[in-house]
């Protein structure tokens, strides 16, 4: 972008430069046609004054370019902050029901580990209580 720039400059003073140079030729009046009428007129000048405004003209194009392109940017960086900002919002959301359910799962784990301690208590406790009555009957058998 900066050569075309720079090319643009450059142009623009070998113009000027020409211009300066040939200002008697460029000023001398002509037999201009204007399709429906002639008239005597600098047609230097006049080529002159239609480059400047088509130099204008293509400024005020890039410029609404230029402005129009920045605003599509703009715009399209807020969608990305929305869209970065809900999917946030839903991973949080994710990592909240995650919690809640691995919390559930290790209350329901908890539960089961309570459960099977209270039956292997249980268990082992009838299987304690059967060895002693069977001792109880073989040491009451010798005596």
């Amino acid at each position: 972008m900066k050569l075309i720039g720079a090319l643009g400059i450059l142009v623009l003073g070998l113009l000027s430069a020409f211009v300066i140079a040939n200002w008697q030729v460029l000023v001398m009046p002509v037999s201009v046609s204007l399709l429906v009428a002639s008239i005597d007129a600098p047609a230097g000048i006049i080529l002159l004054g239609g480059t400047a405004l088509l130099l204008v003209l293509l400024g005020a194009y890039t410029l609404t370019l230029h402005t129009s392109t920045l605003f599509e940017a703009r715009r399209h960086a807020k969608e990305m902050r929305e869209q970065r900002l809900l999917a946030d919002q839903a991973e949080a959301s994710r990592f909240t029901e995650l919690n809640a359910s691995m919390q559930k799962e290790f209350a329901d784990l908890r539960e089961a580990i309570k459960q099977f301690a209270g039956e292997s208590t249980n268990s082992l406790a009838a299987v304690i209580g059967e060895v002693e009555d069977k001792l109880d009957r073989a040491l009451g058998e010798r005596h």
